[in-house]
């Protein structure tokens, strides 16, 4: 069920202290015609959510304020404690739906909430990061003036609370993400794509549970979509030290690789090379207590580098080995 974007008088007054978007700011409402003439595609947002009270309003605001005329929102909790549904609760005239029940995990969450739309163009908005404002009008505006366009991917803000100094936008990679759609490159809250696309009752795979999206820009890219890249910030992504892409680790180094063998053929698969015979001498070299065994794990590690790279696509190789060293290391 689609709503009439509310004002932001409509809204519960903010908390005391909290200015600026989206607690005292709104977007702008949009005309009742795209500025290609037609109609706005309709978008269709969920937020699976599990005790993030401390973040949920602001990021359910951030969405009911956007002033897009075609949106439906839903929001999936897995069953908080804290004061997650109480907050809904507030805002539930208008959303679209909202339920709280336990759940499987966040992949589970995102398949029964994206069961429950209908909106040509979709996407997940986690409870702890924001929608930009006016990042509706730069998505619906994309997707009204190329219907060629399957996929687009922005920019995000990078917003780190306990680190502030570090905050960024950082850009998509780009068409050079293609050849590598396995590994990191695009912000998930600042990706949006047509539902259409998807060729599977599931949207994201159930047993996924740290790079659940990457699978799926793979399953987009093998049903033919033509992505489209934008500098425009559309996110704000909260860096909080919980976020699953910071404590997942090895697991995360385990998905990419079952990933990669999924949507890439070969015989002997360069993630399981890499995982059994590179990144332990790599992991040497920089643990070892003793000088010698670090610089000579560290020297064995770059000769078993050079036959990957003369075997494999280089970008694959560096892409794999930048992850795998990453996601060890944290």
């Amino acid at each position: 069920m689609k709503h009439s974007p509310p004002k932001l008088t409509d809204l519960p007054a903010p908390p005391p202290g909290r200015t600026g978007w989206p607690w005292t700011e709104a977007a702008q409402p949009l005309p009742e015609r795209s500025p290609c003439g037609g109609e706005w595609p309709s978008i269709s947002l969920i937020t699976p959510s599990y005790n993030q009270g401390i973040y949920l309003e602001e990021t359910i605001r951030s969405v009911l304020l956007q002033g897009y005329p075609s949106l439906e929102y839903f929001i999936i909790d897995g069953g908080s404690t804290d004061e997650s549904v109480e907050i809904i609760r507030k805002y539930e005239p208008w959303l679209s739906g909202w339920v709280s029940e336990k759940d499987k995990g966040q992949s589970d969450a995102i398949n029964k909430g994206h069961a429950r739309c209908s909106g040509e163009i979709f996407n997940w908005l986690c409870s702890d990061d924001v929608l930009s404002k006016d990042s509706l009008r730069l998505v619906g505006s994309a997707f009204a003036a190329d219907p060629e366009c399957g996929v687009l991917a922005g920019a995000c803000f990078c917003q780190y609370d306990d680190e502030p100094h570090l905050s960024s936008a950082r850009p998509a990679r780009g068409p050079v993400w293609e050849e590598t759609p396995f590994t990191e490159g695009i912000w998930q809250p600042s990706c949006f794509w047509r539902r259409s696309l998807v060729k599977r009752e599931d949207l994201v795979l159930r047993d996924l549970h740290y790079c659940m999206d990457r699978e799926l820009w793979c399953h987009l890219l093998a049903s033919g979509a033509r992505w489209r890249w934008t500098d425009e910030v559309l996110s704000v992504y909260r860096f909080t030290g919980a976020n699953k892409s910071v404590v997942g680790g090895a697991k995360i180094v385990a998905e990419v690789d079952r990933i990669y063998r999924a949507y890439v053929p070969e015989t002997c698969a360069l993630p399981g090379l890499l995982r059994r015979f590179w990144l332990p001498l790599v992991l040497t070299g920089k643990r070892a207590a003793n000088p010698l065994v670090r610089s000579l794990s560290t020297l064995a590690s770059r000769l078993v580098a050079a036959p990957l790279l003369a075997l494999y696509p280089k970008s694959r190789v560096r892409s794999l080995q930048h992850e795998f060293y990453v996601y060890s290391v944290w």
